[in-house]
């Protein structure tokens, strides 16, 4: 004799969720960790990017001897 088949309404729905809030809780860590670990890039990017922005120039500055 056959076992009969699961129904998908027989599901634990806790057990499911409990799943579930894992993997976003995995996904959330791996996401924060690539944020932080391109904080080196990320930050002189928008200082570049703002002075970009405001049309920043040098005036003088270090000139060779003719």
């Amino acid at each position: 004799m056959k076992p009969e088949q699961e129904r998908f309404w027989e599901v634990d729905l806790v057990a499911l969720l409990v799943q579930w809030w894992k993997d976003i809780a995995i996904f959330v860590a791996t996401a924060l960790t690539f944020v932080v670990l391109a904080l080196p890039v990320i930050i002189p990017a928008l200082i570049m990017w703002f002075l970009l922005s405001i049309n920043f120039t040098i005036n003088g500055g270090m000139t060779l001897p003719p």
